[in-house]
């Protein structure tokens, strides 16, 4: 199980203290959200933070795009060398109301191929290795003809774009299912899963075929991010 800490969640006025901290924990990646304040309800950061954090940081990166226009950001994340790019299948999808000023996108009957295809083929072209992102709302058929593209399915186990939810059980039979076309299929692609994760649910989803969390809030607000990292390891 590999440990990707989301520095969203991170005390910005110390970013560059708190990534390095995350890596000399045993942190295996650094996950960045980027948020446009479209696609998803907040606005988060950019390339120029992203390239700060790998600049001070050897872990690979991976920037998951929450965003309506995934095509606009590849270039620049590719120029700083983010080692993997993941954009939503939802991209042109139906947007559902939450209340309370949130929402959620998901995919009406199925996704734009050829949108699809072509934005993982400019990922690959520019040198990331390319990842799709599936919102709670949205069935992995969704995604499952790009599976054998890709280098990263990320699951989100919350609707993406406010830190500190609780994981959707749900999510855990989406997982299963990955991990069995996976096997069946002998893809490539590692199961990532981003949203309510922590110590008391690592084991469960580790058995289910999930390769790497992202821990955003729980991570960041640990006491000991050392013994964070073993808790969820061990």
């Amino acid at each position: 199980m590999k440990i990707a800490p989301s520095i969203l969640a991170a005390d910005f006025s110390r970013l560059g203290e708190e990534i390095k901290k995350a890596e000399s924990a045993g942190a295996d990646w650094i996950h960045l959200d980027i948020m446009d304040g479209h696609f998803v309800p907040n606005l988060s950061f950019g390339e120029a933070i992203s390239a700060m954090s790998k600049s001070i940081c050897s872990l690979p990166h991976d920037a998951h795009l929450m965003v309506s226009d995934p095509e606009n950001y590849i270039e620049p994340f590719a120029k700083i060398k983010v080692e993997y790019i993941t954009f939503h299948i939802e991209i042109g999808g139906p947007r559902t109301d939450l209340g309370q000023g949130r929402w959620v996108y998901s995919v009406a009957k199925a996704a734009d191929p050829n949108r699809i295809k072509a934005v993982i083929s400019k990922i690959e072209s520019l040198g990331s290795k390319a990842g799709l992102a599936v919102n709670p709302p949205t069935p992995l058929k969704a995604v499952e003809p790009f599976l054998g593209q890709i280098d990263l399915l990320l699951l989100m186990s919350v609707n993406p774009g406010f830190a500190g939810q609780k994981f959707i059980p749900e999510v855990m039979d989406k997982i299963r299912a990955a991990a069995q076309i996976r096997q069946k299929n002998r893809y490539r692609f590692q199961i990532m899963v981003d949203g309510g994760v922590g110590p008391d649910n690592v084991k469960a989803l580790e058995a289910a075929g999930v390769d790497i969390v992202v821990a955003g809030s729980a991570f960041f607000k640990a006491a000991d991010y050392v013994e964070f990292v073993r808790r969820m390891k061990s």
